[in-house]
């Protein structure tokens, strides 16, 4: 009987060590991703990662996680979904290589340091609004910074490295990329803001390559040229923009709702 009762307590506190941590208000709070990981939460067809310092890629699969430095390329027809531990979600379609530069999170702080580096493809995020202007996350390319708050908007990095944003919802702060480093404090969470500099005449005029910020508002669009000249964001036609990528994405936001 004595060692009924022994093995019974050694299951109880085996099983409370499982148990998520609750806070005061008795709501769960998560703990399934941890500083620097990403988890891939949807994978469709076939995603190669290759992990930081390594040569040879590896299948990636839904449940798996992220760590900084990864490096992965989706296949044709194929595409993923990322939940970065802020809660906010990142999209990946066919054919397209990103490396997965940080994922930080502070939870006591409510501050995160989220930062993707695109090389070629199509990308779209969903980012949370819970931490508005605390820390960062920016989707980065050969040519530009994007950072952003709480907002909805995609991202192309085409075989010529020019680059396409569409915002969707909120605003997106587009850089110029050697503007954007130059503006971050060493060992300090960048926050994109708008800097003076050369301002776009009306019409299609690019902006020397040099330097140039844009605020970049819900349903427009703003194009970069390989060469890193930038023209001015314009708003862009919802219904012409409509395809499966955009459809498939559109859904998921619906199915996750606010965040």
């Amino acid at each position: 009987m004595k060692l009924f009762k022994i093995n019974s307590i050694v299951i109880f506190l085996t099983c409370l060590a499982l148990i998520p941590c609750a806070n005061a208000d008795n709501k769960a709070v998560s703990i399934e991703i941890g500083s620097g990981t990403a988890m891939v939460s949807i994978l469709e067809g076939s995603v190669q990662r290759t992990k930081k310092g390594a040569v040879e890629a590896k299948p990636l699969f839904e449940g798996d996680f992220l760590s900084e430095g990864d490096r992965v390329t989706t296949g044709k027809k194929s595409r993923m979904e990322l939940k970065m531990p802020d809660g906010s979600y990142v999209r990946y379609g066919e054919s397209t290589t990103f490396e997965l530069v940080s994922a930080g999170y502070n939870v006591q702080k409510k501050k995160r340091s989220i930062s993707v580096s695109m090389i070629l493809g199509k990308t779209w995020a969903k980012v949370s609004r819970l931490f508005g202007r605390r820390g960062r996350f920016t989707i980065s390319t050969k040519t530009a910074v994007a950072g952003v708050r709480g907002t909805v908007y995609r991202l192309n990095v085409n075989q010529d490295d020019s680059v396409m944003v569409k915002v969707y919802w909120g605003e997106v702060v587009v850089n110029n990329r050697k503007q954007a480093q130059e503006a971050a404090e060493p060992g300090k969470m960048m926050e994109p803001t708008p800097v003076s500099g050369p301002h776009p005449v009306e019409g299609p005029r690019p902006v020397s390559m040099e330097e140039w910020t844009y605020i970049v508002k819900s349903l427009q669009q703003i194009n970069i040229k390989p060469d890193g000249t930038v023209t001015k964001p314009f708003r862009f036609d919802i219904k012409k923009d409509l395809n499966d990528w955009v459809l498939w994405n559109k859904q998921r936001d619906e199915t996750l709702g606010d965040i």
